[in-house]
């Protein structure tokens, strides 16, 4: 039988690799804004192998029905001849190795039953605060956050126009640094905020963020980080990380309290009516000016002087 190759000795550039490991994680990457009905890229997920080292494996769209039923998160596998690609031109991928797996038609995928036992079920890379501006690029590298839950907001709309909902959370490492985290959609709806909320009435509730972004925010000069299609969240997870946060943290625990939604929702021509100050508008969200829109402000320059103008502001679509 052929033997397999490690993860770390593949090339990029290889057509028919085979690897022996478990995969840890799946996702269906999705596009945001598809133009047409389908709004799924590819399948992606990430393997590891017994020597610990972990890379990103992706089934094109079009090989969804075939691979789909194959494929399950914690099961091991050897896989035939995948194809080891550069992820150098790629977005919101893992960036463990300089390639990714790409599954071809003629792909075997054997599932193990035994074998592979000794592999971990769970391996994350966690990225330090510090390093988050780094990542804050166009191509949107994958990444793992941990840190103690020291705010939970409610989970609302954008903007008063806009029909996208998010929840923006913070957490706190152990230098006390803290970091921003805005959960969109299904993850901000789903977040356990009950759960997290009673929790941390009898200490500390330290959250991993997996496959989150970064991104720079263009008015404030801040890091803020941003869910994905990957992302996966684990609240007080049984590994030595965690267990470093609960022996480790020494400041006051946070106190984490219920925030109700404030964002009234307004029709387009409410909004166009409704008076801006220059602050408020460079603080709206980019889904504000989706498809053109319209805001005035007033700006007091001089005593019993007022200067009105109009902004008109669309956001092209490339």
């Amino acid at each position: 039988m052929e033997s397999t190759t490690k993860l770390k000795d593949i090339t990029v550039g290889q057509q028919n690799c085979k690897v022996f490991a478990r995969v840890i994680r799946l996702w269906d990457a999705i596009n945001t804004n598809p133009r047409y009905g389908n709004a799924l890229i590819s399948i992606d997920g990430i393997l590891l192998d017994e020597d610990g080292c972990m890379a990103q494996i992706s089934v094109p769209k079009k090989f969804e029905k075939q691979f789909c039923g194959l494929l399950s998160q914690g099961s091991a596998y050897i896989i035939s001849n995948v194809a080891a690609i550069d992820i150098r031109s790629k977005s919101y991928v893992y960036r463990h190795q300089n390639y990714m797996l790409q599954f071809k038609q003629d792909t075997k995928v054997d599932l193990l039953h035994s074998r592979g036992a000794d592999i971990p079920t769970l391996s994350l890379d966690f990225c330090p605060f510090y390093q988050l501006p780094q990542k804050a690029i166009d191509s949107k590298p994958l990444l793992d956050v941990i840190g103690v839950i020291c705010d939970v907001g409610p989970y609302d709309y954008a903007s008063q126009t806009s029909q996208h909902k998010f929840r923006k959370t913070k957490i706190r490492n152990l230098e006390e640094q803290t970091q921003e985290l805005v959960l969109w959609g299904q993850h901000g709806e789903s977040f356990d905020e009950e759960t997290v909320l009673k929790k941390s009435q009898e200490g500390i509730v330290i959250a991993i963020f997996a496959g989150v972004t970064a991104t720079l925010q263009r008015f404030t000069g801040m890091i803020q980080g941003s869910s994905s299609s990957a992302t996966q969240i684990y609240l007080d997870l049984d590994i030595p990380k965690v267990q470093k946060y609960r022996t480790s943290y020494q400041w006051k625990c946070p106190t984490l309290q219920k925030h109700l939604p404030q964002v009234k929702q307004v029709s387009p021509l409410e909004a166009a009516c409704k008076l801006y100050t220059i602050e408020e508008i460079s603080n709206l969200p980019a889904s504000s000016f989706q498809g053109g829109a319209t805001f005035s402000t007033t700006k007091h320059v001089a005593a019993n002087f007022q200067f009105h103008a109009q902004c008109i502001i669309y956001l092209l679509k490339i």
